[in-house]
């Protein structure tokens, strides 16, 4: 176990997809390999398209992205992908400020947290529930805690939304033309 983990919630029952779904990542060993390294591996390889896809992919993450990952008890990867979401969108402005208009589509915004949620989620809430994992291994132990990751999280929503309507009043609209 981690320093990022916490103890694993047992006797809990899931619903008959996410136990097919826990088997095929157990027979994965993705308990003990990264996303990237179980995707590499032959068993992995080995899996129909169906259920490489079941096992790694997750619609409702895809559309509901950090409110999905609250919801499976998830809070401080949930309040992570925010932060790193709003810091995302707040480069995306200043390139944008920089070349003084408004061009970069607003898909580059959403898309890319969503697809990494997409990835994950189910990836994650296995490692949650199997290992009691809070945080991805590769970022400092500190972001598990809640009262660490919320101020985080809401100082950079907060900031995102400072600075974007800041942009908007700065920069010609090329849509209204003007």
């Amino acid at each position: 176990m981690t320093e990022n983990a916490t103890t694993v919630n047992t006797g809990k029952d899931y619903s008959p997809s996410w136990q097919r779904r826990f088997e095929m990542l157990d027979y994965l060993e993705a308990d003990k390999l990264s996303y990237d390294a179980m995707r590499k591996t032959d068993k992995y390889k080995a899996l129909s398209f169906g259920e490489k896809f079941r096992v790694s992919r997750n619609f409702l993450a895809l559309f509901f992205g950090s409110i999905y990952y609250f919801c499976k008890g998830m809070w401080a990867k949930g309040l992570f992908i925010i932060a790193i979401s709003s810091i995302y969108s707040m480069l995306l402005m200043t390139i944008e400020a920089a070349a003084g208009r408004l061009f970069i589509p607003s898909i580059a915004y959403w898309l890319p947290p969503a697809i990494f949620t997409f990835l994950l989620a189910n990836y994650d809430y296995y490692r949650k529930e199997k290992l009691g994992e809070k945080i991805w291994s590769v970022i400092p132990a500190v972001f598990g805690e809640i009262k660490v990751i919320l101020p985080v999280a809401v100082i950079a929503f907060a900031a995102n939304i400072y600075f974007a309507y800041q942009i908007t009043m700065m920069l010609p609209d090329p849509y209204l033309g003007y």
